[in-house]
């Protein structure tokens, strides 16, 4: 499915089309400029902004660009597999997180399969990987690639099995992971980009890659005689997302993405789709010329039929992919300090500022890990008292070395209080202080 620069005010989105230059072609009139959580599609010569349609939190979108940071300066204090695992993953998650690197950066076919040998015997110590020599042809997005190449291989081991494995770049190019054909694969479905739609992190990170540079993430099948595998091919690249234009209940024009989604080999996708359709197209035909969502799908009626799509997920939603990302990709993290401990402090904040309860630690692991901790960012260790409660001891040690203050132990909890300076923190925002401008360390 092809857009004229004419069609981009019908998308059911705010959405613009900008050229290489960057200028904006054509725009919905909902859309308000490329902000944090804007997510890009491929549309030829174009590309397709999508902006976030829900809630924005100034606070949690700077935290998470902070903890990208982080993770990307403490690159920048490793070397040799270390660094290139956590270049990797950090390059992946800042797609997840809606800031996606400048696809103008490439680098060779072979360097890809150099930096996605190297993260998948990081994350698959198990697998001995081969890699098929390939041409010195550019490509966009390495990192990216590596990561998702890693991901064909994860699944490999975990669902197929296989403990051998092959890295081989053909025609388009498409990057295959292979291994051999010793009976039927099992059949596993495409990921969903979408978190409401998917069953596994990894598969729906590589459609996240598919959607960016408009590529075809197909699941495992024949490859070659005697090998099978899953692919990702850049040929015929297109707008991966997922838009349908329908005259009363019949579509007349669809991405191949929305068909994907529909005839889904996972039934639980199409099902949920399919279950909000015909509701927001009644909607929409209500309200011509506005955006109306139900569920998953949103749409818009136009004089050239009604425009549906299934947007991609933003706002705190993608704050929680990336520490989804982050707990997936554990193994391929391990920084220095002090960046180990900022990083782990600003996980901690994202997911409060997401809902989750703080975590209580043993009185003897608490006493042990905070002096550590506190070294590692530069601030003293305070003076404690018998504790009933104690937190997590890296995440107090980066509060105390951001917010300053003091620790305050009470019969319901252990809390700390901000210092002067810390009160004027963004942090606190995401802590949400108590009536008394406590914040609380541990569970309630």
């Amino acid at each position: 499915m092809r857009l004229d620069p004419a069609e981009i005010a019908h998308l059911p989105l705010a959405a613009a089309l900008i050229d290489r230059r960057r200028d904006v072609v054509a725009a919905t009139p909902e859309w308000m400029g490329a902000v944090p959580g804007t997510v890009c599609y491929h549309a030829g010569e174009a590309r397709l902004l999508v902006g976030p349609g829900g809630r924005a939190w100034p606070a949690q979108e700077a935290v998470m660009r902070r903890l990208l940071d982080e993770i990307r300066a403490a690159v920048s204090a490793m070397s040799g597999e270390q660094a290139q695992c956590a270049a990797v993953l950090g390059s992946g998650l800042e797609l997840v997180a809606g800031w996606p690197p400048d696809e103008r950066i490439r680098d060779s076919i072979g360097a890809v399969l150099d930096r996605a040998r190297s993260v998948i015997r990081a994350r698959v110590p198990e697998a001995e990987v081969e890699v098929v020599a390939a041409d010195p042809q550019p490509v966009p997005a390495p990192d990216l690639l590596a990561l998702a190449l890693t991901q064909f291989a994860a699944n490999a081991f975990s669902h197929e099995g296989s403990t051998r494995l092959r890295l081989r770049v053909g025609v388009g190019p498409t990057f295959y992971v292979e291994w051999p054909a010793t009976g039927p694969s099992g059949g596993i479905a495409s990921g969903q980009s979408h978190p409401g739609l998917r069953r596994r992190w990894g598969l729906g990170y590589v459609r996240m890659v598919a959607d960016y540079l408009g590529a075809t993430a197909l699941p495992p099948g024949p490859t070659a005689p005697g090998w099978t595998g899953p692919c990702l091919s850049l040929g015929s690249r297109r707008l991966t997302l997922p838009l349908a234009v329908f005259s009363g209940r019949r579509a007349v024009r669809a991405s191949q993405t929305w068909a994907q989604s529909v005839r889904s080999l996972d039934p639980a996708v199409p099902d949920a789709i399919l279950a909000d359709l015909g509701q927001v197209l009644d909607a929409a035909a209500g309200a011509p010329g506005a955006i109306v969502r139900h569920g998953l799908l949103t749409a818009r009626s136009a004089p050239s039929g009604t425009w549906v799509a299934l947007p991609p997920e933003t706002g705190p939603e993608r704050a929680r992919d990336v520490l989804r990302g982050i707990d997936h990709e554990r193994v391929l993290w391990s920084g220095p300090e002090p960046h180990a401990t900022r990083v782990h402090g600003l996980i901690s904040l994202l997911a409060r500022s997401l809902g989750d309860r703080p975590t209580a630690y043993a009185p003897e692991a608490f006493a042990r890990e905070l002096p550590r901790a506190c070294a590692a960012v530069g601030v003293a260790p305070p003076r404690l008292g018998p504790m009933l409660a104690c937190p997590d001891p890296r995440a107090t040690a980066f509060l105390l070395a951001e917010l300053g203050g003091e620790l305050s132990a009470a019969p319901d909890g252990t809390f700390l209080v901000p210092g002067p300076a810390g009160a004027r923190s963004t942090l606190l925002e995401l802590l949400e202080p108590d009536e008394r401008g406590r914040v609380r360390l541990t569970p309630g």
